[in-house]
C-alpha cells in the first residue's frame, strides 16, 4: 500500500496514477508550468490533496488570463499614449526653472493636494537646483502656535503637502486635469531624487487654454506674495558648468522711502527723474530720436551714509528688482558679466556696490604705453592684427578689464531698460570714463549727518508708528459705537501729544550733536541702544561724544603707527637690497679686476729700452705719434747695428792690430 504522503503516487482520479498514458494531456500543461515556475506541480498536489481542487482543470483559465493580463498593459499603455498624443495637451514644467516654485506654491494650496493620500511633505517647496535653491527662511510663510500661558506665542515653520510621485486626477474650473509627478531614472545618479523629479499637467482637449490660465494664475498668487518684497538676485555659474545665472538670494520687506535720511530736494530730484525715465512715453521718445534707452546714478560718500539704503528703497518704491553684481569676484570676467546683463529684464535695478575696490580704478591717462624702444622694431609677429601700446594694466590673468566693463554697460550690445546704481566711498578714485555723462546721468553726494538729518534720525527711532502695538484683539473691542469712537479719539490725542514730545526731544538731541561730524549709521547705532527710552539717548549724547571721538583718534594713531612700521619695514626693506646690489657690484668689479690682472701677466716682457723709448714724448709738429711696432722694430735695428760696429773694432790675432 502506497504511503499518502508519496509523490508522485498521487492520483489524478480515484482509479489510476498521474504517470498513466492516459493523463498524458494533463500533465503536459503542469510540466509547461513546472519548466516555468519550478515547484508549481508540487504545489498543485499538496492543492489537490488537502483541498480537494484540480488546478489542472482551471490551467487554460489561468493562461487566459495571463495572456489577457499582457494584452491589456500594453494596449492600455499604447492608447493612452495615442490619446496623450492626439487628444490631450500637456504642459511640462522645468525644475530648472523658477516656474517649478510658482507652480508647487499653487499646488499646496489645493484640495487635491492635501486630501492626497501618498503625499509628500516640505517646509520649503523650492526647486532643489542648486541655481534655485535656497535657504531664505524669512521668504516662506510661518503659523503661530498659541502657547500654554497667556500672551504667548510660538512660530514654527508651515508644512506644505504636495502629491506624491504618481498621476493625480483634479478638477479644475470645471474641467478634469492630470497632475502627474514622476522620477527620472536616465539623468545622473549623484543627483538627488528630488532633483530628477519630472511634473506635467495635461487635459483633455487639443485647446490648452485651461493650462495657460492655470500658469497664470499660480504666476498671480506668487506675485502676490511677494507684493510688500524687494527681490534680490545676484549672478552666480550653474552647477557643474561655467554657464552663469541670476540666482533669488534672498526677498526682504519693502523700505519705505521715507525711512531714508537724505536731503529731501534731492530726494525728491532722484524720484522725479527715475519716475520720469520709467514712463513709457519716455521710451517711445528715446526709440524715436536713436538715443539708448538707459539711465545711470552714481551714489558717493562716506562710509555709513546710507548709499545702500536709498537704492533698497528706489528699488521697493518702484516695485522693481535688484540684480548685484560683484566686479571683484574670481570669476567676474567680460564674457561671464555680458551673459548676465543680456539676461537682465527690461525693468529691473542693476547694483554695482563698492566699485572703487573692484581694481578699475587706474584711469587711463594714468596707464600711458611704454616709451618705444630706440633699437626696437614696429615688426608683429603672426597672428597679432595691431602692433599695440605694451598697456595690459587692464587686463591681466583673464580678470575683467576696464574697456570691458564700459562695453557692457553702454556698448553696443548692452542691455537697455534697466536703472544702474553705482556706489563709492572715494569719487576720485573713478576713472573719467567710467562716470562721463551718458553712463552716469545723476551723481548723489552723501555727506554727514547735520542737524536736520540728525532731528528725522531722532524721529524715526522713537516716533511711535502704526504698527507698533501690534495687532489689536477683537475681543477686547467694545461694540458699542459711542464707545469705539472715544477710544479712537483718545488714542489720536495720545498719540498727538507723544509727537510733540518726540518732536522737542529731537531738536534737543540736533542741538547736541555737532553738525557734519559724524555718520548717520553712527547716530543711529548710538540711538539703537536706547529705543525704548528717549530722554536716556539725549542725556547721552555727550558722552557719546567724547566715546566716538575718542575711538576716532585711537583709531587713527593705531593706524598711523601701523603705516610708520609698514613704511620703516619698506625703507629697511630698501637699505637691505641696495646693500645686497653694493656687495654685488663690489664683487664684480673685484672680479673683472682680476682678470686684468691675469691676463697682463700673460703677455711677454718688454725691455727697458723699449719701455724708455716708448715713454719719449712725441715731439710737436711732428703729427701723430708712430705705432707701438714701428718704434719696437726701429729699436730693434739700432740694437743690431751697435751690435755690429762694437764687433768690428775688436782686434784679432790674425790682423796683428794691437
Amino acid at each position: 500500500m502506497a504511503s499518502p504522503l508519496s509523490w508522485p503516487s498521487a492520483t489524478v482520479n480515484n482509479s489510476e496514477p498521474i504517470g498513466s498514458s492516459s493523463d498524458t494531456p494533463l500533465i503536459a500543461p503542469l510540466a509547461l508550468l513546472d519548466f516555468f515556475f519550478p515547484g508549481f506541480s508540487m504545489f498543485a498536489g499538496v492543492i489537490q490533496k488537502y483541498l480537494h481542487v484540480d488546478l489542472s482543470l482551471y490551467l487554460p483559465l489561468l493562461l487566459l488570463t495571463g495572456v489577457l493580463t499582457v494584452v491589456w498593459n500594453y494596449a492600455s499603455s499604447y492608447f493612452w499614449d495615442q490619446l496623450e498624443a492626439y487628444f490631450m495637451s500637456v504642459v511640462d514644467i522645468r525644475t530648472d526653472d523658477e516656474i517649478y516654485n510658482i507652480l508647487m506654491a499653487w499646488v499646496a494650496n489645493q484640495k487635491f493636494s492635501q486630501g492626497a493620500r501618498r503625499f509628500v511633505v516640505n517646509t520649503n517647496l523650492n526647486s532643489r537646483s542648486w541655481y534655485l535653491w535656497r535657504w531664505d527662511y524669512e521668504d516662506e510663510d510661518e503659523e503661530e502656535e498659541h502657547g500654554s500661558e497667556a500672551g504667548t506665542q510660538k512660530k514654527k515653520k508651515a508644512l506644505a503637502y504636495t502629491p506624491s510621485f504618481g498621476s493625480h486626477y483634479f478638477w479644475y474650473r470645471g474641467r478634469l486635469l492630470l497632475f502627474r509627478r514622476s522620477s527620472n531614472r536616465e539623468q545622473n545618479s549623484f543627483m538627488l531624487v528630488s532633483e530628477r523629479e519630472e511634473i506635467s499637467i495635461s487635459c483633455f482637449g487639443r485647446n490648452p487654454w485651461i493650462l495657460k490660465e492655470l500658469l497664470l494664475e499660480a504666476r498671480q498668487l506668487y506675485i502676490q506674495k511677494d507684493e510688500h518684497k524687494t527681490l534680490i538676485y545676484r549672478g552666480t555659474l550653474k552647477p557643474g558648468s561655467t554657464e552663469p545665472t541670476w540666482q533669488r538670494c534672498m526677498a526682504r520687506a519693502t523700505r519705505p522711502f521715507s525711512t531714508v535720511i537724505l536731503n529731501e530736494k534731492t530726494k525728491t530730484d532722484l524720484i522725479e527723474d527715475v519716475t520720469d525715465y520709467l514712463c513709457p512715453a519716455t521710451q517711445r521718445w528715446y526709440a524715436n530720436r536713436g538715443i539708448p534707452y538707459r539711465r545711470g546714478y552714481l551714489l558717493y560718500g562716506p562710509p555709513g551714509t546710507g548709499k545702500s539704503s536709498l537704492s533698497l528703497a528706489l528699488a521697493g518704491f518702484f516695485k522693481m528688482r535688484i540684480y548685484i553684481v560683484s566686479l571683484s569676484s574670481i570669476t567676474a570676467n567680460e564674457e561671464i558679466l555680458a551673459s548676465l546683463f543680456a539676461e537682465l529684464p527690461r525693468r529691473c535695478v542693476v547694483l554695482l556696490e563698492d566699485i572703487d575696490t573692484a581694481g578699475l580704478t587706474h584711469t587711463r591717462e594714468e596707464n600711458q604705453p611704454p616709451p618705444k624702444n630706440d633699437g626696437g622694431s614696429d615688426d608683429m609677429v603672426p597672428g597679432q592684427l595691431t602692433t599695440g601700446n605694451g598697456n595690459t594694466l587692464n587686463n591681466t590673468n583673464g580678470r575683467l578689464s576696464l574697456s570691458g566693463l564700459l562695453n557692457i554697460l553702454d556698448g553696443v550690445a548692452s542691455q537697455e531698460g534697466r536703472v544702474l546704481i553705482m556706489t563709492t566711498n572715494h569719487l576720485e578714485k573713478l576713472d573719467k570714463a567710467l562716470i562721463r555723462p551718458g553712463r552716469v546721468d545723476m551723481i548723489v553726494k552723501f555727506g554727514l549727518a547735520d542737524e536736520g538729518m540728525i532731528s528725522s534720525i531722532f524721529r524715526a527711532i522713537f516716533a511711535h508708528l502704526e504698527g507698533d502695538s501690534g495687532p489689536e484683539n477683537a475681543a477686547d473691542t467694545p461694540l458699542d459705537p459711542e464707545v469705539r469712537k472715544k477710544l479712537t479719539e483718545e488714542k489720536a490725542q495720545k498719540q498727538a501729544a507723544d509727537n510733540v514730545r518726540v518732536n522737542a526731544l529731537a531738536a534737543e538731541f540736533a542741538s547736541k550733536i555737532p553738525a557734519h561730524e559724524f555718520s548717520p549709521a553712527e547716530i543711529q547705532g548710538f540711538l539703537m541702544k536706547h529705543k525704548r527710552n528717549a530722554e536716556a539717548a539725549v542725556a547721552n549724547a555727550e558722552e557719546f561724544i567724547q566715546q566716538t571721538r575718542k575711538d576716532r583718534k585711537e583709531k587713527e594713531l593705531k593706524e598711523a603707527e601701523e603705516k610708520r612700521k609698514a613704511e620703516e619695514a619698506k625703507k629697511a626693506e630698501e637699505a637691505k637690497r641696495a646693500e645686497e646690489a653694493k656687495k654685488e657690484t663690489g664683487k664684480s668689479k673685484r672680479d673683472a679686476d682680476d682678470g686684468e690682472a691675469a691676463g697682463s701677466e700673460a703677455k711677454p716682457s718688454v725691455t727697458d729700452s723699449t719701455r724708455s723709448e716708448d715713454s719719449k714724448p712725441v715731439e710737436k709738429g711732428s703729427g701723430k705719434a708712430n705705432p707701438p711696432v714701428e718704434e719696437k722694430s726701429k729699436a730693434e735695428a739700432k740694437d743690431d747695428s751697435d751690435q755690429a760696429k762694437r764687433d768690428s773694432g775688436y782686434a784679432t790675432p790674425a790682423s796683428g792690430e794691437p
